[in-house]
């Protein structure tokens, strides 16, 4: 079956993990405990299979975090303190951060190319996606961008995926998911049916790549660069 849609993970994915790194250490201040906090929350979301987030969706999933956070009930007035807290030190930090940003090579002129297939590109991501396409100079290209936080939840859990595939109105076998985390985008992609490409700028080598996909079984795919990645979608489409 051939794809319809690709979808794209952004940091990492459309521009190297490093500069997300660095765009990250502003939103440490003025509380690094409770930057340490936040990231703890995410990673226990990731992993959490069971809790509900009540509403599904962004509203739902920030109250959920705040509630977290402050160790109150969602609705009280520490929960809501501790959601300004998470705005001003995280969210309006990042918007400021991520204003300016270089693509990997390649990575406008593959999309374009993406698009006279007949393709439609989407963007999904945990962080908020904010202004990254303008940055990056792509945002005429996308059709649809999302953040995973408007599904209630963040990758791999399958909520973000099967949003993308809704809001698409496009089966999951039908889109091909591009991320660098194995275990965030791969797996979370490839768990729903999504066929997945997994992007390593160092599988530069076979004995490098051949590693990567015995540590990445659920990648269909591994690429080095954007080059690579317009060949094996090409032929994903002959």
């Amino acid at each position: 079956m051939k794809v319809e849609v690709v979808c794209f993970d952004i940091d990492g994915t459309l521009y190297p993990k490093w500069v997300t790194h660095c765009k990250l250490i502003p939103s440490i201040f003025p509380s690094p405990l409770l930057a340490l906090r936040y990231q703890k929350f995410r990673r226990y979301i990731r992993t959490e299979t069971e809790e509900k987030t009540i509403p599904e969706n962004e509203t739902g999933f920030r109250l959920r975090q705040a509630a977290w956070l402050s160790k109150q009930p969602p609705h009280s007035e520490a929960t809501q303190r501790m959601e300004r807290r998470i705005e001003r030190q995280f969210y309006a930090t990042w918007n400021r951060s991520f204003a300016t940003l270089r693509p990997f090579p390649l990575v406008r002129q593959t999309i374009m190319q993406f698009k006279t297939m007949g393709l439609t590109i989407a963007v999904l991501s945990d962080f908020p996606v904010e202004n990254k396409l303008i940055a990056l100079g792509i945002e005429d290209l996308v059709d649809f961008a999302c953040c995973a936080e408007e599904s209630g939840y963040l990758k791999p859990h399958s909520a973000p995926f099967l949003f993308v595939s809704k809001a698409l109105n496009t089966p999951l076998n039908k889109i091909l998911y591009v991320g660098d985390s194995c275990a965030k985008d791969i797996v979370g992609a490839s768990q729903v049916g999504m066929r997945t490409c997994l992007l390593a700028p160092q599988a530069q080598s076979a004995l490098r790549r051949a590693r990567l996909q015995r540590s990445c079984p659920e990648a269909t795919f591994i690429c080095s660069d954007y080059e690579e990645i317009q060949e094996h979608v090409t032929k994903m489409l002959q």
